[in-house]
């Protein structure tokens, strides 16, 4: 594959939280019959493991690794319609990463977390730059995946270990339900095959879990594909990923399927697949490969569009700015 060549100007500018703004003239991939890639504003500096999620046209990307001060509690907002960057109120402590991030009405929802922060559950009101500290999550893990379905917040997998992706002795299931309005927790139905750093998402009712680890290291990674209802409570089975890999920390969807993107594969080596599952039909595509492939990385669907956000090549540290979008 070849891309065209592509510009980088970086503006310093005083916002909100005494902010770092940051633009990206555009670089784009050739269009193939399986989407497009194009790179935006870079992250303001090189980030992995951050907590990312979307409230209307701004994406947040909270905490995360940086090779220049280690875990943080930085609050990095995008504005998608300015391709700028800007630094909100921080995260409440401690400095962390490898957490997961969902979004619900007006609000971000940033859970687990290394160093510390296996249990948080922290609330990000954009519109009125606030955190709030919520009821805390049952199970202290990172490498953890998340997926709304209602009024309602799904935390499943991970593991207890910090030491970065498919590092964890033990590997969980456990998947735990917060209910927003009363801020409270109660336990679902655990996954079938225990495992870390999954990608989830949900869509249509059911909750998505793609690949990760079972144990440690990464021959330990898997192609399971897991569909959770939570009407029934109960598990069953999707067809397995073409590609076995993890380290996800988001998945993109549009429409009726969903796009499995980057991440961590069997050799330890980042991955630039991009493979699509169709919900309907319960089969997998091949979509235009990565031009940057890499792992824990932030993952947000917008309007037909879906951003790649920072990320590592494996292994852990070696963080990246990158901030890709994909147009199937």
């Amino acid at each position: 594959m070849s891309w065209r060549p592509w510009s980088r100007r970086v503006v310093l500018a005083v916002g909100l939280g005494g902010a770092l703004a940051a633009s990206l003239t555009s670089g784009a991939w050739a269009d193939t019959d399986s989407g497009a890639w194009t790179s935006v504003a870079d992250v303001p500096a090189p980030t992995e493991g951050m907590s990312t999620a979307n409230v209307g046209d701004l994406i947040v990307a909270a905490y995360g690794f940086s090779p220049f001060g280690g875990d943080t509690n930085l609050t990095r907002i995008y504005d998608i319609a300015g391709n700028s960057w800007s630094v909100g109120s921080p995260a409440p402590t401690p400095a962390s990463s490898e957490g997961i991030a969902v979004s619900h009405d007006d609000s971000i929802y940033a859970l687990g977390g290394r160093n510390g922060a296996g249990n948080d559950n922290n609330r990000y009101e954009p519109s009125s730059d606030t955190w709030t500290v919520l009821a805390p999550m049952p199970t202290a893990r990172d490498g953890l995946g998340a997926a709304v379905v209602g009024d309602s917040i799904y935390a499943i997998g991970g593991r207890p270990q910090t030491f970065g992706p498919c590092t964890g002795f033990t590997t969980l299931a456990d998947n735990e339900k917060y209910d927003i309005a009363s801020n409270t927790w109660t336990t679902a139905a655990p996954l079938s095959t225990p495992r870390s750093d999954v990608g989830v998402i949900a869509h249509g009712g059911k909750v998505y879990v793609f690949g990760g680890c079972t144990g440690l290291g990464p021959a330990t990674i898997t192609n399971e594909v897991d569909i959770y209802n939570p009407i029934t409570n109960t598990w069953t089975t999707g067809a397995p990923m073409p590609t076995a890999r993890a380290a996800f920390y988001g998945i993109g969807i549009k429409g009726d399927t969903i796009y499995v993107i980057g991440g961590e594969d069997k050799t330890g080596a980042p991955s630039p697949a991009n493979e699509a599952y169709d919900i309907t039909h319960d089969s997998w595509s091949t979509s235009s490969p990565m031009p940057h492939p890499r792992g824990e990385m932030g993952v947000v669907s917008h309007g037909g569009r879906i951003f790649t956000v920072g990320g590592g090549v494996p292994g852990f540290g070696s963080s990246q700015s990158t901030n890709d979008v994909f147009k199937p």
